[in-house]
Parts: structure tokens; sequence; C-alpha cells
């Protein structure tokens, strides 16, 4: 086998793959900015400390309390320590997507679809 063709498809997969990882992280920091990063598919409340989102059950006799946040904030801002070190990276990520693009021609289409 040709060793362009195999650089070339290695390429096509790197592409793709970084694709699929780009989409996910993309979805990730959506739902990071509406949704309580304590609060699991149940509703309830995991945070082992006290939140004022937490609503205590009626009847006092579960466990977990439910989250009752709205998705009306934005959480990053508490654990974020470097905002400029997340700007970097949000704009590297930027230049991968354009870089990616042109490598497949500019049509937005993955490689092989």
């Amino acid at each position: 086998m040709d060793a362009n063709a195999d650089g070339q498809a290695y390429r096509e997969r790197l592409d793709r793959i970084a694709e699929i990882f780009t989409d996910m992280a993309t979805r990730a920091e959506a739902i990071s900015r509406t949704r309580c990063p304590y609060r699991d598919r149940l509703d309830q409340c995991t945070a082992l400390f006290r939140c004022r989102n937490q609503i205590r059950p009626p009847d006092d006799t579960e466990d977990r309390l439910t989250c009752g946040h709205d998705g009306a904030f934005d959480y990053r801002s508490a654990w974020e320590t470097h905002p400029r070190a997340r700007d970097r990276v949000q704009q590297k990520i930027a230049a991968i997507r354009r870089e990616a693009e042109t490598r497949r021609g500019g049509n937005g289409e993955a490689p092989g679809r």
C-alpha cells in the first residue's frame, strides 16, 4: 500500500475523531451553562454540601434532596480559576475546527459521508 494513502486515511480518521469529540465537548459546555452539575438524572441533588437550590421533601423521609435549580444561571465561573486559559482553549478549538474544515474541502461534511 502507498504510504501517502495510509497517511491520508490516518488524517481522515483523526479528523473524524476530532469532530466527534468537538461535538461532545460543545454539547457538554452548553449543558454546563444551564444545568446544575450536582443534579442527577432523577432531579435529585448529589452535592455533599448545603445549596440554596436544595428542596427538602415535605415529609422529610427521603435521604436525597431534590434539586430545584431552574437553569437560569451559569455555574462555570464558580470553578474557573484561570478564565484566560479558557479563552485560549476556545480559540485553539476554533482553529482546529477551521483547519479540519479546510482539509475536508470546506464543505462542512466529514470525509466518507
